[in-house]
């Protein structure tokens, strides 16, 4: 039709979009936190300064974004048709995502900033992460693997907790064998808290 354009996929915004946010990964694994800047990433990307200001006023947004692109696009809900298999495949992911010190690099920057500068991007983080392990939740709740009212947040502490440990930490081995205790404690506690025990004398 006259006077009407196809809308191309990706496009000009969406490579300086990708652009920006790899030049923050890069930055903050060069440079370190306290070095990052809106205006050193435009640099590193190309593009000028109030380009980047104006999708990204601060660095707790532009930190914010890069973080949540690195683990979306690395980190998504597995559906292999247990609970069991889906949280060590989920772990699994999470454990190879931290092997790239980009993203690692990300990720600690976004726990370890100022609590009063980044509460709510942190918040925002973690509202996302929630969601990806709702959906494993709620297959496995679909399944009766687990009871309806399991939260997210909840499988979350008893999975993440140990990885970001060792991963983070102590520099511990994160191999199948560790996966598979994490994901089995996990599980186990779940159901134990849904189903307890006789507690007769």
């Amino acid at each position: 039709m006259a006077g009407t354009r196809a809308t191309r996929p990706g496009g000009r915004s969406e490579r300086v979009r990708a652009a920006v946010l790899a030049a923050t990964a890069d930055e903050l694994l060069e440079r370190g936190f306290d070095e990052l800047s809106v205006a050193s990433v435009a640099r590193r990307a190309g593009v000028h300064h109030t380009t980047v200001y104006r999708r990204w006023p601060t660095r707790s947004a532009l930190l914010l974004d890069a973080a949540l692109e690195s683990t979306r696009q690395r980190m998504p809900a597995p559906d292999l048709g247990s609970l069991r298999d889906d949280l060590r495949a989920y772990l699994r992911s999470l454990a190879e995502a931290l092997a790239d010190p980009r993203v690692a690099a990300l990720v600690r920057s976004l726990i370890a900033a100022p609590a009063a500068q980044f509460a709510r991007e942190r918040r925002r983080y973690w509202e996302d992460r929630f969601g990806v392990v709702g959906e494993i939740v709620e297959r496995a709740a679909a399944r009766r693997e687990l009871a309806p009212d399991v939260e997210p947040g909840r499988v979350i502490e008893l999975i993440a907790g140990p990885m970001w440990m060792r991963m983070l930490l102590t520099g511990l081995a994160v191999d199948e064998p560790f996966l598979a205790r994490v994901v089995d404690d996990a599980v186990r506690a779940l159901r134990q808290a849904d189903s307890p025990g006789d507690t007769t004398p």
